[in-house]
Parts: structure tokens; sequence; C-alpha cells
């Protein structure tokens, strides 16, 4: 790749004839019904989670959920020389991310809640090896005596967590040991850990001050570090991978960084530049004589962010070809045989995004395919490059059915100010039918990209229910270049709501939504924007749902039990959400909190008892604020939740009473 790309969706590629596909294993739908699906189909357990072939492409581990049990590792043997087998699977914790460390061994995290104690423990890490009778502990999920399998192995603390793969064929990864400053995280120290016995060993003698995070070549050897050894400021230091030597190679403001890391691959360095007309930030690589990056860029996507992830050898390190996220997700194979494969996968598939994972792609027998599109939350398939015949391993909500799915759509508009706004809207009416009460749904964050071209729960369910959902890109949201988001700094309440606004007002004009009948809803970030329509724009809000919150900017600021950092409070949440002290008029003028008076329209509040990053107490001060208003809200608290949902009951629960509070003042 030499020159800039401009990544396009994958269905627009020239695509191959010739797959071979048993008629059973298609894409053939369920029988049509007007009936739309049950709630428990949309955020209940999915029936497979995610899927990874091993290094030599004959193994393929699924990650299973429903029928009875926790989620749980199944191991299948594509050449069916071995029976398919639970390989890992816990009474009271669920299994949430695995990997292969070699041909013989996995790891794993687990997830859980505690019903009784409510006490929250980390992901902890585990070990299974390939036939399943040894299993073994790596990292404990608390601070508790846990006994080991072996004498004389070590089971590390909570306070370490997964960084990266080891040496290619080893018996080991990379885990971080998080060290803390007070409350505060302060730095990571990169350790390699055997999985077999659990021993550690140093992967850095020398290292830079206070590093933040590290990036790791094929060979898991730390290449660069990210210091913060002066908080408000990114240092990068570059190693030859000999765990000693650190070249200092830039130092850039935190939140005016000319470039960003991205990935490294051999002794090439590939980093972020926000040089899109739209601040869009395009793929460089680095130039480590000149000290800047060589032009021009490897990858862009035009109006998005190019967010990439290389597709390289664990054995030689060769870069076999890049995953880019931009509107849609697109891959840009170098290796000739893959793409051979995405062309004829791509034909068979048509309309969708088909991700390839390969254990062996220098010369790959068997090739993993994820296929999803916006109306099907997703498929596995295994595709036998010899044969070239596809096989499906299994789908990940059975229950849902494309061709009642709606899809979502991507829209820009421009904002009353010009500014170039992204929506996303799902559930539109057919042109000719009349408008449909409306829902905005606002993402959290706010600092982060909300929609993609995929299947979102919460908006085919509000879409199934009758509605449509609009869901903008408002200043202040990231993947769409640095200019619509800087545009968001100090905006809470103020540029950031019109957006929302103007979102409405577009699908409005579009005569997809009935002004009469919206509602307002989001959480975090998302819930302070529904709270924050219904006191600001008092007319334009039927209802407002916001879960886990912000009721006050200010909060964010004073509630010292938080999990938010301190360098966070100090430095950079001053100049994007605004300074306490000096912004106090500001922040006070657009608090939901404070204006809680102005707000007429009913309001359903819920909220985790445990919330660490919006403590509950945003919502006890909101609620009685409103009560003493005399506009006394819906109020739920789920006990042991934090910030979202994490027990199926707690999301029937929630998502019943959010169907039952729409259709009370909407329909």
């Amino acid at each position: 790749m030499k020159s800039t790309r401009n990544v396009k969706p994958l269905w627009t590629l020239k695509l191959a004839a010739g797959m071979l596909i048993g008629s059973s294993l298609g894409l053939t739908a369920l029988a049509s019904s007007t009936t739309p699906p049950p709630l428990e189909a949309f955020f209940g357990p999915a029936s497979m989670i995610d899927a990874k072939l091993s290094p030599s492409g004959r193994w393929v581990v699924s990650l299973v959920g429903g029928g009875g049990m926790r989620d749980r590792l199944v191991l299948t043997d594509l050449e069916g020389q071995e029976p398919t087998k639970i390989l890992a699977v816990l009474k009271t914790a669920d299994v949430s991310s695995f990997r292969w460390v070699n041909e013989d061994w996995l790891t794993y995290s687990v997830t859980s809640y505690e019903e009784v104690t409510h006490v929250r423990k980390a992901n902890g890490l585990l070990a299974v090896n390939r036939k399943g009778d040894r299993t073994r502990m790596l990292i404990k999920r608390s601070y508790e005596k846990v006994v080991s399998d072996r004498v004389g192995a070590r089971v590390l603390e909570p306070d370490h967590y997964y960084l990266a793969p080891g040496a290619p064929g080893a018996n080991e990864i990379i885990v971080g040991h998080a060290n803390f400053q007070r409350w505060d995280f302060a730095h990571v120290t990169p350790l390699a850990l055997d999985i077999e016995n659990g021993s550690t060993r140093k992967l850095v003698d020398t290292a830079p001050p206070n590093v933040y995070s590290w990036l790791f070549d094929h060979q898991g050897r730390p290449r660069l570090a990210d210091s913060r050894e002066d908080p408000q400021f990114s240092t990068m230091y570059w190693s030859p991978g000999d765990g000693k030597t650190w070249t200092r190679i830039a130092k850039f403001p935190i939140l005016k960084m000319d470039w960003e890391p991205a990935y490294v691959n051999n002794d090439n360095l590939f980093v972020y530049r926000a040089t899109g007309p739209k601040g869009e930030n395009q793929l460089y690589r680095f130039n480590f004589e000149t000290g800047k990056v060589d032009t021009p860029a490897w990858i862009a996507a035009p109006g998005f962010d190019a967010e990439a992830t290389p597709l390289v050898s664990p054995k030689t390190g060769t870069q076999h070809g890049v995953r880019v996220m931009g509107e849609t997700e697109s891959t840009v194979w170098i290796h000739p045989v893959m793409q051979d494969v995405q062309k004829k996968i791509d034909a068979t598939l048509p309309g969708r995004i088909n991700t390839l994972s390969c254990g062996a792609c220098d010369a790959p027998s068997n090739v993993l395919v994820h296929s999803y599109s916006d109306k099907d939350p997703g498929q596995f398939f295994v595709y036998q490059v010899a044969g070239n015949q596809l096989q499906r391993l299994g789908v990940q909500r059975p229950q849902i059915q494309p061709e009642q799915s709606f899809g979502v759509q991507l829209h820009r508009t421009p904002a009353r100010d010009g500014m170039d706004l992204p929506i996303w809207i799902t559930g539109a009416p057919e042109a000719g039918k009349p408008p449909k009460p409306a829902i905005v749904l606002v993402h959290g964050g706010p600092w982060v990209r909300g929609g993609h071209w995929k299947w979102n729960e919460q908006a085919e369910f509000l879409a199934s229910r009758g509605y449509v959902v609009i869901m903008p890109e408002f200043r202040g949201s990231e993947g769409y270049g640095s200019v619509l988001h800087r545009a968001g700094w100090k905006q809470w309440g103020q540029a950031m709501q019109d957006d929302v606004t103007d979102a409405l007002r577009f699908a409005a004009d579009k005569g997809w939504a009935d002004t009469k009948r919206v509602c307002i809803a989001g959480a975090s970030y998302g819930g302070y924007a529904a709270l924050m329509g219904v006191a600001k724009d008092v007319d334009q809000y039927r209802c407002a749902v916001a879960w886990v919150g912000v009721s006050d900017p200010s909060l964010l600021f004073s509630i010292h039990w938080s999990d938010i950092h301190g360098d966070a409070k100090q430095y950079s949440m001053p100049t994007m959400i605004g300074d306490p002290v000096k912004d106090a008029d500001m922040l006070a003028a657009n608090s939901p909190l404070l204006n809680a008076k102005r707000i007429k329209a009913p309001v359903l509040l819920a909220y985790g008892d445990k919330d660490m990053r919006v403590p509950i107490e945003h919502g006890e001060k909101m609620r009685d604020a409103l009560r003493a208003s005399g506009n006394a809200p819906e109020w739920v608290v789920y006990a042991g939740e934090g910030h979202g949902w994490r027990r199926p009951e707690t999301n029937y629960d929630f998502w019943g009473r959010v169907e039952k509070f729409l259709a009370k003042h909407l329909k």
C-alpha cells in the first residue's frame, strides 16, 4: 500500500462467483411474522457471542450463551476427528473474553454479579488446555487466598490484566501490572506470564517513567511507551526491542496531539494524524529519521476517522492486510489467497460485512467468517479453502429475523450554524406513509462515536414497537474528525444540545417524525442530554428516559468516590466540560438538576446503586428536585448494578418499563 485508500464498504468491491454452499447452510430466513420479537430476543443472552480459530486453523473455539447455562467455551475440531465439547463453563460466572495462546492453550476472563453481597470482582484470567483436562487461575478476581493446582505456582493479584500475546509458539502472554497513586491509576508495568506455571519475568529492564500504555511487536517485545511523566503531556518513547534502550520521539499536550500511535509492525510504527478535510484521522508510517510521518497516508476513510487493525502473521510479522472502520467495517487484503477468499465470501453473502480471520494466513486451510449487517446481529461460518465449502458454525440471535429488522441509515445535514451533523436513523416510515412517534436516542460518552452500520439492539427494539429512532452524532462525538469533536468542548447543554434538536428537526422535515409525539432518551451523557432536553426545550418533548445519567456536570468534579481519574478532573475535564470555578455560572445554567423546575414532561429515572462513574447521588438529587417541583419521576434503582446493566433480569425489567412508559405518553 503506497497511496491513500478510500476505504469502501465491502459490497461495493468487484465480486467473484462460483462459491459452493449447501442449501441447509444458507441464509434462509425464518417464516415471516407480523408480531415483533419479544423483549428477550433483543436483550437476552446471545446464542453465539464470538469464535476464534487456533493458530493452525484446525480448531475453533466458540463463546456460546443461552441454553440455561452461563456463557461458555465450546471446542470444535474442523477435521472431525474429535467430538465437539464444552471446554470451559462456570456455575456463577460467564466467560467474557478469550484468546488462543498457542495450539494447545487458551486464556479467558470471566464476569459475574454477586446477588447476595453485590461485591464486584475483577475479570481475572484463567488458562485451559485444548484437551480440557487442565485449568488454572493466572490472575485472581479479588484479593483473597487462592489454592493453586501446582505447588509453588503463583497466582497474580487482581491489579494485573491481559495486555498482548507473547512470543509466537511460547507458553507466554503479556500482562500488565497496574500501579496506583492513592486511588488513581499511575502507570503499568508489562510482564511475561508463563500460563503453565504462573511464573513471570520482566520485559523491560529500564523503562521510561509513568508509562500509561505500551505497544508490542509480533514477538511480544515492548516497542513504544506512552509516558505521562508530565500529566498534561503524552511523551512517546521508542525501543529497538531490547527492553532497556528507549529514545524519546515525541511530546505533545494530551489535548493537542500531533499524532497518536496506532500499531507496530516489525520495526515500523504506524500512527494516526488528523489530516482529513474535517480533521479525520488518517493512518501514516512514522519516519524515525525525520521525526515526522511519511506522506501520503496509507489508509483514509473520508468523512470518518480511520480505525485500523493490522492483520499480521504471528510467526513472521508479515502484514497480510488491514481492517478499517469507516462508515462500515472493511478489509483490505495484501495476501493474494485471502484477497480471493474475500471475493468469494462477499459474492456468496452479499450486502453484508464479512470479516475473515485465519489462524495461518500464510497458507490458510480454514477461514473463520463473521458475517453481519444492520439487520442481522451476526452469524459465524467456517470456509474450507481446499474444498471451497462454507459451513455455518452458529447464529448470534436466532429469534431475530433480518426481514423483520429495520436497519440503520446514516444521513448528514448542516446544523443551525453550518456544522456537518451525522445522524443515524432506524425505523423511518416508507415514502407516502405518515410520520411516526419518535425517540431521540442520545449516546453516552460523550467523547465517543455513537453509531455504526450494524444491528443495534436498543434502536431495533424501539423501532419494533412502532417508533422512528433518531441517533445524532452531536458535536463532541468522536469518529468523524477533530472539527466535530473539538466543537463540543464546553458545550454541554448548549451547541451539543442544539445538535440534538437539529437532528429531530431533520427527521421531521423528512416526514419521518411526528413532532407532537417525541421522547428523548439516553444513558450516562445521553441521560444528561435527555434531562437537559426537557429542561431547555420545554415544549419539544412529551417525556424523557434517563438511565445512569449525569444530572449536574459539577457533580462530576465534586463526588470524590467516583472512578473518574484525578488527572482528568484537574486537566482535561476543565477544558472539555468546563472549569468548576471559572465556568461555574455556565455549568449551573446547563445543569438539569438546577433547572428541574422548568421540567414539565414525565421523566423515567433509573440508576445502579454500585455505579462508580455516575454515582447514584446524581439520580437521588434529580429525583428529589423533580418531586419538590411537583413532577415526581418514575424512579427505579437496580441493586448491584453499576454504570450500565449486566444482569439479563435488569435489562428485561428496565426495557419493559421503557416500553410501557413510552406507550403511555406517545401513543
